[in-house]
């Protein structure tokens, strides 16, 4: 009966044991799996309470090391991976980790001695991972390009060791290794947004725009919360200066994050200004937005950039062209002294590049018309010039300003450079032909208005110009040519008529002359000066009768008017 008793409580004791070490390993079990699923407080919880039980099993320190590495806390897991490896001192994850930790900790020489220490035990990848990772760290490229090779060859398909070779060959400058241990990584793990990245800056370096593109929009289908691949992908939409429409659409999808970002509302305001440069309309959100419409959006998002970066300068810069192209002129010029108060408070040096800059800058202080403006104006375009003689447009801008100053003979020398440049400029030589007729030096206003009409053949008033400097210049036949163009053109200009047939009557063709005036007697039946005009001529080509009937019908209209008594008493000698 004892014997049985004592049988009994052996059996009990045993399963008792059993039933508790399933326990406690249960609890270990669920803090692993706790830890699996980012869980690191429970998974802390539950495998403290196992170690409470079982505090000699150096997995349990090695998972709550892993716990705390993952909450930031690098103390307590260099704590925790120390006690696991004086319970075994050959267990190389844990000196893996350990190192890793130090590393982080920015303690590179622990962490060399740590995985030095461990792979005089047992080589692994993962420590040699590690320990490239130091190198990389402490400036040992070379050494960490061969400690990551090493790490591949006892694993290829570790897609962490060959994004870390990626990384130091980068750091080398080798991009076609980068590039190749890149896409290697992504093909082992396609999730890993952190290599797109990464890949993308290679393909940057390399100058392959595209492919940097198309590893970012690759991130974003991966990853479509990651806000940072919105915003490097639309930089680089700006940085090649083909993508702006793309480069719209990213940064409004980034704004749609609710962030505040002053580099974001940037470069979408830019976005906008060379979109309403490109195109006659844009839709956004159903509606139609003109190019006008484009360059207001431009300016509110660079409004609001400037609200948060008072110091950037380029938002300056494309808010003044964007209110320049609006006509919203005291706005642009205050935009571009605050992009140019800036620049200078930098002690910037302008260079051939910023001549544009310049140059708007004067054409804004044109608009405003008094003296001082047009003064600032031709200092301006100056500075246009100076830094960039080849920007031919400045030379017209500034022909322009010193011409609305009243400068004619010091615009002259302006509009020729212009012309000089861009001989097919038909304004440069309508304006330079302006400025010889404001000084009354007609024979010098005829080539430039003759190139005019030769570059627009259809510019009707160019043709009428030039008719009436002929006509000036006593160049009757030259005038009559180019008045019968602007009649061509519009048959309307009745006055015109007379104009042509005064030519006429210069050049002794009285009878060429009877059509015209009577053209003009049509449109003005009851206009004294058209109808003796007409009389006159008719009498000189001896249509005798006809001339007689005009000269009574002014009569009829002004009883006293002597040309008309005149003519008509002359006609009577003849017929008597």
């Amino acid at each position: 009966m004892k014997k049985a008793l004592r049988n009994c409580l052996w059996t009990l004791i045993i399963l008792l044991l059993v039933f508790a070490q399933e326990s406690w390993c249960a609890d270990l079990k669920a803090g692993i799996e706790a830890y699996e699923k980012g869980d690191y407080d429970q998974a802390i919880q539950l495998i403290n309470d196992y170690l409470n039980e079982k505090p000699r099993d150096e997995k349990g320190y090695y998972y709550l090391g892993n716990c705390y590495l993952e909450k930031g806390e690098l103390d307590q897991a260099i704590e925790q991976y120390q006690k696991a490896l004086e319970l075994k001192s050959k267990y190389w994850e844990a000196y893996s980790q350990l190192g890793y930790v130090y590393y982080k900790k920015g303690m590179h020489d622990e962490a060399e001695e740590t995985i030095r220490e461990a792979l005089d035990k047992k080589e692994r990848g993962e420590l040699y991972n590690v320990l490239g990772l130091v190198q990389m760290a402490k400036g040992m490229l070379k050494e960490a390009d061969f400690s990551f090779r090493k790490a591949i060859s006892y694993d290829d398909k570790d897609p962490e060791f060959h994004k870390n070779l990626g990384d130091v060959n980068f750091e080398k400058g080798v991009l076609i290794i980068a590039t190749q241990e890149y896409l290697t990584a992504l093909e082992l793990d396609s999730t890993m947004v952190e290599v797109y990245f990464r890949l993308a800056q290679a393909y940057l370096k390399q100058v392959r725009f595209n492919d940097a593109m198309e590893a970012f929009k690759t991130a974003i289908r991966v990853d479509p919360q990651n806000k940072d691949a919105y915003l490097a992908l639309g930089h680089i939409y700006m940085l090649d200066g083909k993508h702006y429409p793309e480069a719209r659409i990213i940064y409004e999808e980034y704004l749609k994050f609710g962030e505040e970002n002053s580099e974001a509302y940037k470069n979408l305001g830019i976005s906008y200004y060379f979109l309403s440069k490109m195109l006659p309309s844009l839709v956004v959100n159903g509606d139609t937005l003109t190019s006008a419409g484009m360059a207001e959006k431009a300016s509110q998002y660079l409004k609001r950039s400037a609200s948060m970066n008072l110091e950037e300068p380029e938002v300056y810069l494309y808010l003044g062209k964007a209110h320049q192209d609006l006509k919203e002129f005291p706005e642009a010029l205050k935009a571009f002294e605050n992009y140019e108060k800036i620049l200078t408070e930098q002690n910037y040096e302008w260079t051939q590049k910023d001549a544009g800059f310049w140059e708007n800058k004067g054409q804004v202080q044109a608009e405003f018309e008094d003296s001082a403006s047009l003064e600032a104006a031709i200092s301006s375009l100056m500075k246009a010039i100076q830094l960039d003689s080849t920007k031919t447009t400045a030379y017209s801008h500034l022909g322009k300003a010193l011409y609305d100053q009243g400068k004619y003979e010091q615009a002259i020398p302006f509009f020729q450079k212009r012309i000089e440049t861009d001989p097919d400029n038909a304004s440069a030589h309508l304006n330079l032909a302006f400025c010889y007729l404001k000084l009354e030096i007609y024979g010098e206003a005829v080539e430039p208005l003759k190139k005019v009409v030769e570059l627009k053949p259809d510019n009707v008033a160019a043709h009428d110009l030039l008719a009436r400097v002929y006509l000036n210049l006593n160049k009757f036949g030259a005038a009559k040519d180019h008045y019968l163009k602007v009649i061509q053109f519009d048959p309307s200009k009745c006055e015109l008529q007379t104009n042509v047939g005064y030519c006429y009557m210069r050049l002794n063709n009285p009878a060429g002359a009877v059509p015209f005036f009577k053209k003009a007697v049509s449109c003005f039946p009851r206009n004294v000066t058209h109808l003796l005009n007409l009389a006159q001529s008719l009498e000189l080509s001896k249509n005798i009768d006809e001339a007689y009937e005009y000269y009574l019908r002014i009569l009829e209209i002004d009883p006293k008017n002597k040309d008309a008594i005149d003519g008509r008493d002359r006609i009577d000698m003849q017929r008597y």
